[in-house]
């Protein structure tokens, strides 16, 4: 990324030093162990001989991309897999199980998303782990919670929407999920977070690890904690719809000239009398509004919504914060990746990359003065680091020979 260019004076990444191993598949598990990557951290992605699934069905089941898509590779792969190495690993075997379990004594964190069931029988739960590396960090990403009747299930993203409740924010009569990667993402982010909490914890602890878990349900929960307080305080059923008329015109969205929209956040009325004065309505600042009265509010939008389409969305969002009003843009996915906003604070940044080209890709969240933290090196193909990392273990070219002649590394 280009995050490094003019920045060269900069210490490392904060979790340089740091090895995570991963046994994970699809995105929330992986995903997390990504954003880890992101940070510096050497991940080591252990696949199975058949790898994960998401490398033959996430492009095509969430971001359709099957027109770049190639065998063994999709962008959606790609963005739950990048800054890793892999190895594959039949964890089922003996001499399998074994190549792990030296991974882990050499690891700070270890993340899997797998079942419990599947972990237990893999002897790659935080018990058998622990018994290796004491200081592990064992991060465990699941549906639905350690405890409770769910705990052994499995769930992709579209079933923790739905126990969070949302199904029912998308406005439609029937609920529905939302159509975008947001659970599992949230539930990485969520775990990437946890993860650096507990590596602080141990150096506080006097160096022991502990076992960390991350729910989909969880994470959607916490999305909704205000409208989830809401219930609970007023017994009611909290607003989660969209109507415009219900809103105020300082709270309101606007379609400008040239098909563009702006949204205003100004609450109060405090503002009121300014904002009708910019659009060239003062009369209107002497009328104060009434969200409660719906045929009033219609006649307030007529006089309003004329006035708004006389200038392009870019002349409106400028003038309205020149008079002390806070107004933005509208932006669809293609705007954001071309927004100078973005690109000034790395949320967007320019990467060449080996399969895509260069093209504007999503960059860190946040930033430090003092360290660098975002990266993109390209997901990995499928055991491609496989020899590598044997032999950072200690095998040599035979001894690995004779593991791939027995299918117990790809």
């Amino acid at each position: 990324m280009n995050e490094d260019a003019g920045r060269s004076g900069m210490g490392a990444r904060p979790l340089d030093g740091i090895t995570v191993v991963e046994v994970g598949v699809w995105h929330a598990g992986p995903g997390a162990a990504a954003i880890l990557g992101d940070l510096g951290a050497d991940v080591i992605k252990v696949e199975s001989i058949d790898g994960d699934p998401e490398r033959g069905e996430g492009g095509s089941l969430v971001l359709k991309s099957k027109a770049i898509d190639t065998p063994g590779w999709n962008l959606m792969f790609e963005l739950s897999n990048r800054n890793k190495r892999t190895i594959a690993l039949d964890l089922a075997s003996e001499q399998g199980n074994e190549v792990l379990r030296k991974l882990v004594e050499r690891a700070d964190v270890f993340i899997t998303n797998l079942r419990p069931g599947a972990k237990r029988k893999l002897g790659i739960d935080y018990e058998s782990l622990s018994t290796v590396n004491s200081r592990l960090v064992h991060v465990n990403i699941s549906g639905f919670g350690p405890r409770g009747p769910l705990a052994e299930e499995g769930a992709f993203d579209t079933l923790g929407q739905a126990l969070a409740g949302m199904f029912y924010v998308t406005g439609h009569d029937a609920p529905q999920p939302l159509p975008v990667v947001v659970v599992d993402q949230l539930t990485a982010q969520n775990a990437a977070q946890a993860t650096v909490t507990a590596l602080l914890a141990r150096e506080r602890n006097g160096g022991e690890g502990q076992d960390v878990h991350v729910s989909l349900y969880g994470s959607g929960a916490l999305l909704w904690s205000a409208q989830l307080l809401w219930q609970a305080a007023l017994n009611s059923k909290p607003i989660v719809t969209y109507d415009r008329i219900q809103k105020t015109p300082l709270l309101s969205v606007y379609r400008c000239k040239g098909d563009r929209w702006i949204v205003g956040t100004n609450p109060g009325r405090a503002q009121w009398a300014t904002f009708a004065e910019a659009i060239g309505a003062p009369e209107l600042g002497d009328k104060p509004w009434n969200v409660d009265d719906r045929g009033s509010q219609e006649a307030l939008y007529a006089t309003i919504d004329p006035l708004m389409l006389e200038r392009s969305a870019v002349e409106w969002v400028a003038y309205l914060r020149s008079k002390g009003l806070l107004f933005a843009p509208v932006q669809d996915f293609e705007q954001v990746l071309a927004d100078e906003q973005a690109r000034a604070n790395g949320y967007v940044v320019e990467y060449d990359h080996p399969r895509l080209g260069n093209i504007p890709l999503p960059g860190s969240p946040f930033s430090l003065g003092k360290q660098l933290t975002a990266q993109w090196k390209p997901a990995p193909d499928h055991g491609a680091d496989t020899d590598a990392i044997l032999q950072d273990l200690g095998l040599d070219s035979a001894a690995i020979a004779e593991m791939r002649k027995q299918r117990v590394v790809a």
